[in-house]
């Protein structure tokens, strides 16, 4: 929600990592050689390098960061400057993964991340990822998937109707096909399993709290922007009311909300 540019990226950034499994990150990191060379997929601005890179406790940090966004691409170093050192060797790839996917040559990495991706993408891109890993299996940590659980404190009468106008949004087209939305989590650890990988999955939602006012401004219209585009004309009153309502607990500092994720870790047995 609230798109992909590089404001929301920032926005968003600290809540996940805050949210991200670190068991599973450990599990990940213990998994990987030294000087170990990662792809990661949709990788933005660079966020999974920037936490997973001092996490990893391996030397010689080698990363290909791909993305169709060469505007993202542009702004990684620029974010990376941030970062205490020493960082990591990492260069980028223009690459329309949509369409591209196989001319990633999976057996040149040790490794293979990506996060907020998988929700995006549909059950026969998934499916050309899957067989592209088992050809070359390699562990992957896939992270922040969402998979339905979203609430918001206190109630509101429309919050079940918003929640299903966003549901239906998420299972539209994001580039790549029907989207698979929150049945992504289940359905690629399945697939995963189903082709000779260990699975281990792990929550990793989003908690905002009362002071994280610009997050919530954000999602709300962002949610509220998505409900519109589904929901019939005679409910657009309801969702306007709804977002004044979520806007106004935001101003009086009450407003809560959980977005739920999933981690997912697979390594082949």
């Amino acid at each position: 929600m609230g798109g992909f540019d590089r404001d929301w990226l920032r926005l968003r950034a600290p809540f996940d990592d805050a949210a991200r499994d670190r068991s599973l990150t450990r599990r990940f990191a213990a998994a990987l050689p030294d000087n170990p060379r990662l792809l990661d997929l949709a990788a933005g601005t660079g966020a999974n390098l920037r936490h997973l890179s001092p996490r990893l406790q391996r030397p010689g940090q080698r990363w290909v960061l791909a993305d169709h966004d060469s505007v993202l691409l542009g702004a990684v170093a620029e974010e990376l400057a941030a970062c205490p050192p020493p960082l990591p060797a990492f260069e980028t790839r223009r690459i329309d993964l949509a369409r591209d996917l196989e001319t990633l040559d999976f057996r040149q990495f040790d490794a293979i991340v990506a996060t907020a991706l998988f929700d995006l993408v549909s059950a026969a891109w998934m499916d050309r990822f899957v067989a592209a890993l088992a050809g070359a299996p390699r562990p992957v940590l896939v992270t922040l998937s969402v998979d339905g659980r979203l609430g918001w404190s206190p109630d509101d009468p429309q919050d079940a109707a918003v929640r299903g106008w966003i549901e239906r949004h998420q299972a539209t087209d994001k580039g790549f096909g029907p989207a698979l939305g929150p049945e992504a989590p289940t359905r690629l650890a399945d697939a995963l399993r189903a082709n000779g990988f260990a699975v281990t999955t792990a929550f990793s939602d989003w908690t905002i709290g009362p002071a994280d006012a610009a997050m919530h401004l954000s999602l709300i219209e962002g949610y509220r922007g998505a409900a519109r585009e589904i929901a019939p004309d005679g409910d657009s009153p309801a969702i306007e009311g709804w977002a004044e309502r979520r806007r106004a607990a935001v101003k009086a500092g009450v407003l809560k909300a959980l977005v739920g994720h999933v981690d997912i870790f697979a390594e082949p047995r």
